[in-house]
């Protein structure tokens, strides 16, 4: 059996179908006795040029083993469903398994690790409000500057003058 990355592009309005499609695919791969390795649903993104008028589209990545039959089936299941608007099934060297990147920078778990970063920010927040709270502010003092007489421009051009003339001596 050989490894396959296989990169799905569903049409925006047929996102809500993307789980059920998924489960059609993976059975088509397991009856073959084929693996899926990785199931990334990486959602709506937009896309870089438009393709049947459309400016998005609901992408999915799929990394599969399986033979050269369940192969042709899928792609024959590809052109014969009009909510797939584009595929591209590469064949790898290896069993890709960790998140790709663009899952990691388009998804939702990286969503959630943000959420409980931002949850314990928030609980270490309210800590520092607390401990703000017991403690005591005093008010900061305002201070005036005047100028002095002797920081006048001709004052300070003189101390320039004398300043040089030591220089010199």
């Amino acid at each position: 059996m050989r490894h396959y990355e296989l990169v799905l592009l569903v049409h925006p309005d047929q996102s809500d179908q993307v789980p059920e499609m998924l489960n059609r695919y993976q059975e088509i791969i397991k009856k073959a006795n084929g693996n899926i390795h990785r199931v990334e649903d990486i959602g709506r993104l937009q896309l870089a040029y438009t393709i049947q008028d459309m400016h998005k589209a609901h992408y999915v990545l799929l990394n599969i083993e399986c033979d050269d039959n369940v192969i042709n089936e899928l792609e024959n299941s590809f052109k014969f469903n009009d909510s797939i608007m584009r595929y591209l099934l590469v064949k790898t060297a290896k069993a890709e398994t960790e998140a790709s990147k663009l899952f990691l920078a388009n998804n939702k778990e990286s969503d959630i690790k943000k959420k409980e970063s931002s949850k314990g920010k928030m609980e270490s927040s309210d800590n520092i409000q607390k401990e703000s709270i017991e403690t005591k502010v005093e008010p900061v003092k305002e201070e005036k500057l005047e100028i002095q007489p002797e920081d006048t421009p001709e004052k300070t051009e003189e101390k320039t003058e004398e300043e040089d003339e030591k220089i010199k001596e």
